[in-house]
């Protein structure tokens, strides 16, 4: 009895394999130019590796959401944003070695750092200040579903969750109490290490701030074995 032959049906079928997915399905980076020396990253995942924008806020939107449809599953990254002011606002960031995955959980590091530009005092740009993770490893990072980058608890909040996280006071909508990219707020020595000027906020003498833009750079390269 001859052997039937089920890939014969179904070639017959299917005359044509499905076809790759148009070029525009693929993630579209933006071409932006590092606003940091590839020197911060030189302790990290990221040294030696070509970075680009994987989020631009004024472009893709500054709700926590259009944060994570661009920036989950993209491997460790440095988060740069700007200050909305008059005198040209201030320029900082943190670097997330963890990444985001909207895990509604928080991150073990002593790996993760904030950064801040100081005020320039001539045309040239200085170096950006490092401050590293003190008070042990605990609790460096927290990627929330409904919030921005979270540096320690108070360290760096860029765009919070507006309500508690635990779904008992959230409720079912998914889009209740998403958190805004525009506002931003920081206080400095519990989680992370206070200016060297002794200020307590990456903003200087205040605790929180208007954000104009919120950059955020990955590796390809990592991001495409997600």
């Amino acid at each position: 009895m001859d052997e039937f032959r089920w890939d014969s049906v179904i070639s017959d079928r299917i005359p044509n394999p499905c076809p790759p997915p148009p070029s525009q399905l693929k993630f579209q980076y933006h071409d932006v130019e590092l606003p940091f020396p590839m020197s911060l990253v030189a302790n990290t995942h990221l040294r030696g590796r070509e970075l680009k924008c994987c989020y631009k806020a004024t472009v893709d939107g500054f709700s926590a959401t259009d944060f994570h449809r661009r920036c989950d599953f993209k491997g460790p990254c440095v988060i740069v944003g700007y200050t909305a002011t008059a005198a040209g606002g201030l320029k900082f960031g943190g670097f997330s070695p963890e990444g985001y995955r909207s895990t509604d959980d928080y991150y073990d590091t002593l790996d993760a750092f904030l950064f801040y530009w100081p005020e320039p005092e001539s045309s040239s740009s200085p170096a950006p200040v490092v401050l590293p993770k003190v008070g042990g490893s605990g609790a460096a990072l927290f990627d929330y579903t409904r919030g921005g980058p979270q540096f320690g608890a108070d360290g760096l909040l860029i765009g919070p969750p507006l309500t508690a996280v635990m779904g008992v006071f959230t409720g079912p909508d998914s889009s209740a109490g998403v958190g805004d990219l525009r506002s931003a707020r920081s206080r400095l020595g519990l989680s992370y290490a206070r200016r060297p000027d002794g200020k307590e906020s990456l903003f200087g003498d205040e605790g929180r701030a208007e954000l104009a833009e919120v950059l955020v750079f990955c590796s390809p390269q990592i991001a495409s074995l997600y």
